[in-house]
């Protein structure tokens, strides 16, 4: 479930990820076909998303499992993403975040480091930003690519 809480909430901020949510879905329901995911299989994908997200405050999320499949899912976007829009949609994601892991590592990044930026210092919210998405382990080589 942890990674189709992390769709809803990329869908919310305006990510392009019903392709993958809808694929995420159908490969749990195969493995596991409980009345919950055959419930949001039923539904439309924005219904869908929208109702897990109403759910994710409530549900006792697995913290570890859930911060690495959100954090791979946004490199990519940080990756192709211009710094100020990235920045934007970090927090709003974090005011989506349920309450109990909102302040501790690495979520609470999301929602500071982007003031680096209205003093022009660009190099500190990368950091920042890289140390959130690295902090369960970067995919490949190690390091997240600059756009």
């Amino acid at each position: 479930m942890e990674e189709l809480f992390v769709y809803s909430l990329l869908y919310i901020i305006g990510e392009k990820c019903c392709n993958e949510y809808r694929a995420a879905l159908d490969n749990l329901y195969l493995l596991n076909s409980s009345d919950d995911l055959l419930d949001l299989e039923n539904r439309g994908n924005k219904d869908s998303m929208l109702h897990l997200y109403s759910c994710l405050e409530n549900y006792s999320l697995n913290v570890e499992l859930f911060g690495k499949c959100l954090m791979s899912k946004l490199i990519p976007i940080y990756e192709k993403t211009e710094i100020h829009s990235f920045g934007e949609k970090m927090y709003k994601l974090w005011k989506l975040l349920p309450s109990s892991i909102c302040e501790i590592a690495p979520f609470h990044i999301l929602s500071y480091a982007d003031d680096c930026l209205a003093y022009g210092d660009e190099i500190q919210c990368r950091e920042l930003y890289e140390k959130a998405l690295c902090f369960y382990g970067c995919q490949g080589d190690g390091s997240v690519d600059n756009p």
